[in-house]
């Protein structure tokens, strides 16, 4: 790089485009605001006089103590990536569990950042965070859940006096307009006699080695117990007592902060121990005597098996029912076979045993599901609750008519 004579501050570089430039560096001294030593960088110059000029000019200020530092407030400086990064580690990291952490770190890397991530905080108005919300709700099935986390970093801000007013307070948040093929909640589930012929057909297969006998221990046991997905994969033969049915659900798997299988606290920390039923327990009693892991779930390299697996068999088992079921109506005309059972996710089968435990016994109250379930909010086990006794008034009505 090469030195001007006159004033060895003075360097000439090349820009991107090859064209040579002038600039410099000079001591401004402390700042008061900061009480920290400051620094200027001045570029662009064409000549070397020029920089030198601009040098000498600067030089004086501090000189005379006329040296104007930059003391904008810290906000215009920062963008919504810095703050984020200071929210995330100041406020929220230390208040959740890792699996949260790593999930939190995904919605910001893959939703929330590319949009607004460069931004500087106070151009963040509402006029330009509306069409990024409206564009997120025909994108993104949770868009409540993105919107939620992008305010928090602006609550933040506000909070610790980094802008003046939160722009989200003034943005609406548009229905959710993505074509969401998910199940819904209200669907979710296997009725009663879903249920039933879901775990025949998993008892026969797994008697018969059509279905695999982790397969069909998995999911018999989560219909009837209500396990969470990571509770069941965590799962260790020490947590079973098979003399007395019982299962103690005290750590679940998840994928922590650094995007690795891990246990941790259930979620919620719900610790619990629960009953189990003659069903759960002869059929763990009798996959026990062909485990050699400490793990009731193990991968075959005796480590925890992905989150996803499960959702992978229950959609083949799904199938394969469906298949079984149509080819024996079509020989025998049986309308058992008619139909198997609709497709839903693992965790419907959670919802699925709230909804059995109801309408296998009406005395049975919400706050003893909750509990079995450990649902975070008694409003969960009422939604359940609710559907089913309004189901049951359905049928009463149906019950009442009568033909003359």
């Amino acid at each position: 790089m090469f030195e001007y004579k006159k004033n060895p501050a003075v360097k000439e570089y090349e820009t991107k485009k090859g064209v040579k430039k002038y600039m410099f560096q000079i001591y401004t001294g402390i700042n008061p605001a900061t009480n920290k030593k400051t620094t200027a960088t001045r570029r662009g110059f064409k000549t070397p006089a020029l920089a030198n000029a601009a040098y000498r000019k600067i030089e004086a200020e501090v000189m005379n103590k006329k040296y104007e530092f930059n003391n904008k407030p810290e906000s215009d400086n920062l963008t919504f990536n810095d703050v984020y990064r200071r929210w995330f580690t100041d406020s929220y990291r230390k208040t959740v569990q890792s699996s949260t952490v790593y999930k939190t770190k995904q919605i910001f890397d893959c939703h929330i950042l590319p949009e607004i991530g460069k931004m500087n905080m106070d151009s963040i108005t509402p006029d330009v965070l509306q069409p990024i919300v409206s564009r997120w709700a025909t994108k993104y099935a949770k868009l409540n859940i993105v919107s939620r986390y992008a305010n928090r970093v602006f609550k933040y801000a506000y909070t610790i006096k980094l802008i003046k007013s939160n722009p989200f307070n003034h943005v609406l948040l548009p229905e959710r307009q993505v074509n969401n093929t998910n199940k819904t909640p209200s669907t979710n589930f296997f009725s009663a006699d879903e249920l039933d012929k879901f775990t025949r057909f998993l008892v026969k297969g797994r008697a018969n080695g059509s279905v695999s006998m982790m397969h069909a221990v998995y999911f018999i046991t989560m219909a009837y117990t209500g396990l969470r997905k990571g509770e069941l994969l965590a799962l260790e033969w020490s947590d079973i007592d098979l003399e007395d049915n019982k299962l103690d659900v005290n750590k679940t798997l998840a994928m922590n902060e650094f995007g690795k299988l891990a246990t941790q606290p259930p979620k919620w920390l719900s610790y619990r121990t629960i009953d189990i039923n003659n069903l759960v327990a002869n059929t763990l009693q009798e996959y026990k005597e062909f485990s050699h892991s400490n793990l009731v779930f193990p991968s075959e390299k005796d480590t925890w098996l992905n989150l996803g697996k499960p959702n992978n068999w229950l959609d083949s088992i799904i199938d394969q029912g469906a298949e079984t079921f149509k080819t024996t109506f079509q020989l025998t005309g049986d309308d058992y076979y008619k139909t198997f059972v609709h497709r839903i996710t693992p965790h419907g089968l959670r919802h699925t045993h709230a909804t059995w435990l109801f309408e296998k016994d009406n005395t049975i109250t919400p706050k003893a599901v909750q509990e079995r379930l450990e649902h975070k909010n008694i409003s969960v086990t009422m939604d359940i609750y609710t559907h089913v006794t309004s189901n049951q008034k359905d049928k009463l009505k149906s019950a009442l008519d009568v033909d003359y």
